[in-house]
């Protein structure tokens, strides 16, 4: 049943039983009331129906709405004792809400008060009946009010179990929209790095060498949809980002930065995700040559070791103290999340080292 015709329906039987409370004509009827028992009891019939509608719409434990709800209620039951008998019916319906707005124990204490009240009350009140009706209703503020127990404590569990659903699809979107945020850090960073470069250089070039930077700016562009193309699949997942693809774009950006490339890449087999986060760690690693390290070599080596797929990015640039921004802390987190381990030295150059556990190597 879906949420919209379970709620529908929930609000179908809450209005249905105010049918009940018609009872309360009984007293009236079988003892020939005068119009001054009629016009009370229509008008705490109404008054009824709009404490009952308010409690059903903000049903909630520990609110003091619904203790006002509650408490005017049972009040206009004792209230209507002494002209009509058959208000302990606003009395009994009082005690079957009590579980929906108190916990067990309280409202177990609730229902000993609400009887004991009509009792006391009873015993002031005249007529053959009185014992009947007393007796009928304490019988029946436990009898309903014990049902309802179990009821709405159910009713507790199912809406900490939505509330915990729904903390957990909320935790889900954040860390999505985290992931997203990172990885477009990662390729609009490195993507704008190349960019920035190649404009630079189309620009110093313009009035030496026009073919070059003609050339230059058509790698601009071709780079720019790239980018376009990788945003893409980045919101997409990346579905189908593959190690070599990075590693042929990363010789690209180390040529354009004026960085030679030493690659000793082995073949290796390893899952998809392990390879988005090889792939996005080796961009990530690379984008910080360029910026940060004024190297003039970068080496790339990726194979297995002892069993454990380890890749490593090493240049021979400043090195130094490293403060980890949003790239290092996103790699690592990615790495993480696909079962492997992320560390980083920088005494001489910078060395970044990806490592999974129990990786097996491959022929291509």
């Amino acid at each position: 049943m879906g949420q919209k015709a379970h709620v529908s329906r929930r609000r179908w039987i809450e209005r249905s039983q105010l049918t009940y409370a018609l009872a309360v004509f009984i007293g009236p009827v079988t003892t020939g009331g005068g119009w001054l028992v009629w016009s009370l009891t229509i008008a705490s019939l109404l008054t009824f129906t709009y404490l009952y509608l308010d409690f059903v719409r903000h049903p909630a434990v520990g609110t003091p709405r619904a203790y006002a709800d509650l408490g005017l209620m049972a009040a206009l039951g004792f209230a209507m004792l002494p002209f009509n008998i058959a208000a302990t019916t606003y009395v009994v319906y009082a005690a079957a809400l009590v579980p929906f707005a108190l916990t067990p124990g309280r409202s177990a204490a609730m229902f000993v008060i609400l009887a004991g009240g009509i009792a006391v009350e009873m015993a002031f009140i005249t007529g053959p009946s009185r014992l009947i009706v007393g007796a009928w209703s304490i019988f029946l503020i436990f009898m309903v009010g014990v049902g309802n127990l179990f009821i709405g404590d159910r009713e507790r569990q199912n809406a900490l179990i939505r509330r915990s659903r729904e903390d957990v699809e909320e935790m889900a979107t954040v860390a999505e929209r985290e992931r997203i945020a990172r990885d477009l850090h990662d390729l609009l960073g490195h993507t704008l790095s190349v960019i920035a470069l190649k404009s630079e250089l189309a620009s110093k070039l313009a009035d030496r060498d026009r073919v070059r930077a003609v050339a230059e700016i058509r790698e601009v562009e071709r780079v720019s949809r790239e980018a376009l193309a990788e945003v893409r699949v980045a919101v997409e997942g990346y579905k189908g980002r593959g190690f070599s693809r990075e590693l042929k774009n990363t010789e690209q950006a180390l040529a354009s930065a004026g960085v030679r490339l030493d690659t000793d890449v082995n073949p290796v087999t390893c899952s998809p995700r392990q390879e988005v986060a090889l792939a996005l760690a080796l961009r990530e690693a690379v984008t910080n040559v360029v910026r940060h390290a004024r190297a003039s070599v970068c080496r790339i080596a990726l194979g297995v070791d002892n069993g454990d797929l380890v890749m490593t990015i090493q240049d021979d640039g400043v090195g130094g103290p490293l403060r980890e921004g949003n790239g290092f802390a996103g790699m690592r987190e990615r790495v993480a999340a696909a079962g492997g381990t992320l560390d980083i030295e920088a005494t001489r150059g910078v060395r970044v080292c990806v490592k999974f556990p129990s990786a097996r190597g491959a022929a291509s």
